[in-house]
């Protein structure tokens, strides 16, 4: 009965150390609150988790795409160089959750985004539209109970088109797109 007792304490004893030390918590929010700090945009936004597999993000950016004002990797011609294109978009994106359980696990995420956005032609600002669409792979852990935080590497296609022609500040290609996520849950 001592050895029973002594084992049943000894479990116990691991049990409650592993619960009160996880950084995960057994049942994560369906809810956070996040912050968008992608390649071209830093915002806030919402992510519900509709199941262990499946995520969805909506946010509000500022979007200045510094990738192509200053020419990144020789991708956007020294046309673009110096250009001061910025404004503001939606950005909806889908989580799906290869390993682990929404928020937090390896995961793949295609998003489109669409705002306005304000650059100079000619000495003048103009207003036109702007918009993306990718795809990411990334990683999301839990660094205490309430707190997560992801990156994550992958592709974009992103244009803005401002009115008086096709040159800067209006372009369209392909780029890399990089992100982290920061989240809180509610």
């Amino acid at each position: 009965m001592k050895k029973l007792a002594s084992a049943a304490l000894t479990f116990g004893a691991f049990s409650l150390t592993g619960s009160v030390f996880a950084a995960e918590p057994a049942e994560p929010s369906r809810t956070a609150l996040v912050a968008d700090l992608g390649q071209h945009v830093v915002g806030v936004g919402l992510q519900r988790s509709f199941s262990p597999r499946i995520a969805g993000q909506l946010a509000l950016d500022y979007y200045q795409p510094w990738t192509q004002n200053i020419n990144f990797l020789g991708l956007s011609g020294d046309a673009n160089k110096g250009g001061d294109l910025r404004g503001g978009i939606v950005r909806g994106r889908v989580f799906f959750f290869l390993t682990g359980a929404a928020p937090a696990g390896l995961w793949i995420s295609p998003y489109a985004q669409a705002g306005v956005g304000f650059g100079l032609r000619d000495g003048a600002r103009h207003a036109g539209p702007v918009w993306a669409v990718g795809a990411s792979v990334g990683y999301t852990a839990f660094v205490s109970s309430a707190v997560f935080l992801g990156g994550g590497l992958g592709l974009q296609y992103h244009a803005a088109s401002i009115p008086g022609g096709d040159g800067p500040p209006s372009y369209s290609r392909f780029y890399p797109q990089v992100e982290i996520q920061l989240g809180f849950t509610l």
